[in-house]
């Protein structure tokens, strides 16, 4: 994989400025990185811009060319943003232009008005972004297939969005996706339904609980991770819950467990078991300490009828952050898997 020399995010800003439309400028990832604002007005919490950015190594036309296999638009989780290079290189080399997106309220697309970040009463306001990066890209790459890549949250948000407006997606790569609430139906179930009473009058009320760190300790170079992550768009302790955004979740996860019936290949890579607790624990390091992985893999047949499961040994729950050796077996198993359906040379 490439080796990356960039500034620390600890001197990234707060908070970035919008671009003119349809201006890339460089991105704080580093000089192959660029970033441009996509901006649609203002929404009931403030401005509603998302941020598109590309890969653009030094020679890439030349590397890539005629030759190209397609193109990657990647999302990032909740309380979360695109940071990491080496995905991006990966894709790059299997001949993908890649782009990630940073959705309204999260990472780059963060501004200091937004009181809640993250925040959504309804996955579908998420369409707005995705149909318009969709359409910038088939104009940037005309006749190049899209290949969607979604990790956590992210991966609930593009499934539900190709279900819902079928757009011209080849297929789709999830990686520990949220499918389920934590444990079973039969919790989220109950909670959903308090989740509704609340949200008719007061969608924006924060949930009081208890606030958990382990996973950003896991992650984070200035803990125990090897990820160097912006202190505000992956915060040691996740965006507030809010009864409006945890219904619409809920929602999802209702939908997926009636089944999806999508029709591209699928490829869900999960870690082979789950450690969940209430501090951290060096074990965070080799397991998915988010989700439940048996619940993942369960809803993901729900998807459709090409589902392909990959179960990583030692992988965290993003697993393309995990230490090695997970991390190259995850890249491993992507790679046989592009090939086996014929998208990547």
């Amino acid at each position: 994989m490439k080796h990356f020399v960039v500034p620390e995010s600890s001197n990234w800003p707060d908070f970035i400025s919008s671009t003119c439309p349809g201006q890339w400028v460089e991105d704080p990832l580093g000089p192959d990185f660029e970033h441009q604002t996509l901006d649609f007005g203002t929404d009931a919490e403030g401005p509603a811009v998302a941020t598109l950015i590309r890969y653009r190594p030094a020679g890439f036309r030349q590397r890539l060319g005629r030759k190209a296999q397609g193109i990657v638009l990647s999302v990032h989780g909740w309380s979360d943003y695109f940071y990491n290079r080496e995905l991006a290189a990966f894709w790059h080399h299997h001949g993908y232009h890649f782009y990630a997106l940073d959705l309204r309220r999260h990472g780059r697309s963060l501004r200091a008005e937004h009181a809640l970040p993250g925040y959504v009463d309804d996955l579908a306001d998420f369409d707005e972004e995705l149909e318009a990066t969709l359409e910038l890209l088939r104009k940037e790459h005309p006749r190049l297939p899209v290949v969607a890549q979604g990790h956590s949250t992210g991966g609930l948000i593009l499934s539900l969005w190709i279900a819902r407006r079928q757009p011209e997606i080849k297929a789709l790569v999830l990686n520990a996706p949220w499918l389920e609430f934590q444990g079973t139906a039969f919790l989220r179930i109950p909670i959903h339904g308090l989740m509704e009473a609340i949200t008719r009058t007061n969608p924006r009320r924060k949930l009081s609980g208890p606030e958990f760190d382990h996973y950003w300790q896991s992650l984070s170079t200035d803990s125990h991770g090897q990820w160097d992550v912006h202190r505000l768009w992956r915060p040691r302790v996740a965006f507030p819950n809010t009864a409006g955004w945890l219904k619409t979740i809920f929602d999802g996860h209702a939908l997926v467990a009636k089944g999806l019936k999508l029709q591209q290949p699928i490829f869900v890579l999960t870690s082979d078991r789950t450690h969940i607790g209430t501090t951290y624990s060096p074990d965070m390091q080799h397991c998915d300490s988010v989700l439940d992985v048996q619940q993942t893999r369960l809803r993901a047949m729900k998807l459709g009828s090409f589902v392909t499961l990959s179960e990583i040994p030692g992988a965290m729950h993003d697993v393309f952050t995990s230490g090695e050796p997970a991390r190259a077996a995850a890249y491993r198993d992507l790679s046989l898997w592009l090939r086996m359906v014929g998208t990547a040379r």
